[in-house]
C-alpha cells in the first residue's frame, strides 16, 4: 500500500498506492519509518497530486510528528502565497557553524558556508564566497546538478547519490572559482 525508498540521504520518497483510508496509510508509514535511520530525514510525496486533497495536509502533519520534514515546504508556501514556486533561493549572508539552509530548487549564497554549516538543494548550489562546510546538490537524485564556489574547501559535497569527503589537508583552495560535478560516476572539481 505504501512504498518508501531512499533517494539520497537524508531524503526519502513516499508513494501511496491502493489506499482505501488514511488511517491504514498512516499506520503502515509509522511501521516503516520507525527507528533512528529516518530521524530528521526529508520526505517528498511522489504522487501527492493523485491523493485526496484533505489527505495531503494530514499526511504532512503526521510525518512531521514522526520527525520528518517536507523538502517541498518552501515551494508550497510560496505557491500558496504567490500562485507559483520560486526556483532560486537567495541567501544574502554567510552561514555559520550549525546553520542549515534547504530549498526545493537552486540556492545562491552571497557569502561563505563555514565549517559544519549545511546547504541542501534539489537543484544547483552557487556560493559567492568560500565553501568550508557541507553542500548537498541534486538532493532528489539529480546527478546533473553542480556546486560552484569561489573558494572550494568543503568538508563534504554530495551530488545526487555521489559523495566526496575531504580531510583537513585536502581542503586548500587553488585560488580560483571551481565547479563540482559528477563525471564517470565520480565527483570532480574543475576550474570555472
Amino acid at each position: 500500500m505504501v512504498e518508501i525508498r531512499g533517494i539520497t540521504l537524508p531524503v526519502i520518497a513516499i508513494k501511496v498506492k491502493d489506499a482505501k483510508d488514511i488511517s491504514s496509510v498512516k499506520e503502515e508509514i509509522r511501521g516503516r519509518v520507525k527507528g533512528k535511520l529516518f530521524q530528521g530525514s526529508y520526505f517528498i510525496l511522489e504522487n501527492g497530486e493523485e491523493l485526496p486533497p484533505e489527505w495531503l495536509s494530514e499526511l504532512e502533519s503526521f510525518l512531521k510528528e514522526l520527525n520528518l520534514e517536507s523538502i517541498n515546504r518552501v515551494g508550497r508556501k510560496k505557491r500558496e502565497e504567490e500562485g507559483k514556486c520560486e526556483r532560486l533561493l537567495v541567501v544574502d549572508r554567510s552561514l555559520r557553524s550549525g546553520q542549515k539552509v534547504e530549498h526545493g530548487g537552486d540556492i545562491l549564497v552571497l557569502g561563505d558556508v563555514n565549517k559544519d554549516a549545511e546547504v541542501l538543494a534539489v537543484g544547483n548550489i552557487i556560493i559567492m564566497g568560500a565553501l568550508r562546510g557541507i553542500a548537498i546538490a541534486g538532493a532528489l537524485g539529480d546527478e546533473s546538478a553542480v556546486v560552484v564556489a569561489l573558494r572550494m574547501e568543503p568538508q563534504q559535497i554530495r551530488i545526487g547519490k555521489k559523495i566526496a569527503i575531504s580531510d583537513e589537508s585536502e581542503r586548500v583552495s587553488p585560488g580560483y572559482p571551481e565547479v563540482a560535478r559528477v563525471e564517470d560516476g565520480m565527483i570532480v572539481l574543475e576550474k570555472v
